[in-house]
């Protein structure tokens, strides 16, 4: 049993626990271990759930953001699952002949066969076509189950919004539990999203002791800590369960426009005097940006109307950008906005390498870089007021374990396989946590 929490920050499962918030989550920890773990780089969503359903780094399972490029074409596509490389843990156990239920995952839109259930996650339009079997879609629908909110509902009507996310967790529950309900399966994976919204909305305002907003966190929590009360009820003593986050939050300072800057430092250029996407770029552009820090030369031979020579020159090209990013301040502060600049090959390796950034800026905390074309300032605030952080994911199993003190997220499919006694099929580039199986 693997739940899924989004962008729950391990110090505040550890806060509310202290706090007496969670109960049923401080019963777990009696018997159970709990360490915060790293997300990934890029800090999305849609990375950080492909590499913990694989074991992989995006090198190997091609999913480097919500969105990419065709280098030759720039061509722009949404990754799903049928962009990612490397087999998942659904379908491993499928093709085992062992029974699989997954709920609301990331990257696994559209849904492959599994022997068991596959409910999409929010990349998929609506729920016809999002589930495996088809009849499922009809089932959830009558339960008035939602892939997503509506977002933008949060800049219109705060109040209303706590109020739609509040209930589309709840039916989220009802339908996790009326399939666990159903049989005793093998793998069961539910995901909830709703979670990650609150905090892209509210973190902030609960972070500076709002009273009107920190009863919300409180009564969103101790509705979570209910249902996991229930899920640990329905398992037996044999069972594993794993409870993680993708990656941690915080209070958002700044959305950081990297594109401008690069606009700025003369290594980005437009046919006309504004852009809206790579089609726009002028032939004499060096590089650019994708959301989130994703940096990509114009290289030469891979690049459409690339003019960076390989070899010395984008070497001395990725040298310069990386030098400039680490010199953005923050305007009110002069604190940096950059943390570290990353080169490809730091971080990724794999069948897919050819798909990734150039160079991969890891932001200060706080701080959201983004990848649009059409800004004219390089930093500005919107209602979103929470943000992720690379830091300060959650891991927790339940049993006692001398975890190390470096948790990844491509470190829970090994662990997984290992806990349960299985083989970990294929390769993985993390390690089981746990030190040896535990039946």
């Amino acid at each position: 049993m693997i739940i899924g929490l989004d962008g729950t920050p391990c110090s505040l499962i550890n806060r509310f626990v202290a706090e007496g918030r969670m109960p049923n989550f401080a019963a777990l920890l009696q018997t159970g271990s709990l360490a915060e773990m790293e997300s990934v780089l890029p800090t999305v969503s849609s990375v950080a759930w492909a590499s913990i359903v694989t074991g992989c780094n995006p090198g190997r399972h091609n999913i480097y953001g919500f969105i990419d490029r065709v280098p030759d074409t720039h061509e722009m596509y949404i990754p799903t699952s049928a962009t990612m490389r490397t087999r998942t843990w659904t379908g491993i156990f499928s093709r085992m002949g062992r029974r699989v239920f997954s709920m609301g995952v990331p990257t696994t839109y559209p849904p492959g066969a599994v022997n068991g259930i596959l409910i999409s996650g929010f990349l998929a339009p609506d729920l016809n076509g999002a589930t495996y079997p088809a009849a499922v879609a009809g089932e959830l629908a009558a339960m008035g189950y939602r892939i997503d909110i509506d977002a933008w509902l949060a800049r219109r009507d705060r109040e209303r919004f706590l109020d739609d996310v509040f209930q589309a967790m709840e039916r989220r529950f009802d339908a996790m539990f009326h399939y666990l309900d159903r049989e005793p399966w093998e793998l069961f994976v539910a995901h909830v999203l709703d979670t990650d919204r609150l905090h892209h909305f509210l973190w902030g305002l609960a972070e500076d002791g709002s009273e009107s907003y920190m009863p919300w966190f409180h009564r969103f929590y101790a509705r979570i800590d209910r249902a996991i009360g229930d899920v640990a009820a329905r398992l037996d003593d044999n069972a594993l369960l794993m409870i993680v986050s993708d990656h941690g939050f915080c209070t958002l300072k700044y959305e950081v426009h990297l594109n401008y800057w690069l606009r700025q430092a003369g290594f980005l250029r437009f046919h006309g005097r504004t852009a809206r996407g790579l089609r726009d770029l002028a032939p004499e552009t060096q590089c650019y940006s994708l959301l989130p820090g994703r940096i990509y030369l114009s290289l030469r031979g891979r690049e459409r109307g690339g003019c960076v020579a390989p070899g010395a020159e984008y070497e001395a090209l990725r040298r310069d950008v990386a030098d400039g990013l680490m010199q953005i301040r923050n305007p009110a502060t002069g604190e940096p906005v950059i943390r570290r600049v990353f080169r490809r090959e730091e971080l990724y390796a794999g069948d897919a390498f050819d798909m990734a950034p150039d160079l991969i800026a890891m932001p200060m905390a706080g701080y959201d870089l983004k990848g649009g074309f059409d800004n004219e300032v390089l930093m500005d605030r919107s209602p979103v007021n929470g943000t992720h952080t690379f830091s300060d994911a959650m891991f927790y199993i339940n049993r006692k374990a001398d975890l190390p003190r470096r948790v990844r997220l491509i470190d829970v499919f090994p662990t997984l396989f290992d806990a349960v006694g299985l083989d970990v099929p294929g390769y993985v580039d993390g390690r089981s946590l746990v030190g040896g199986r535990v039946n």
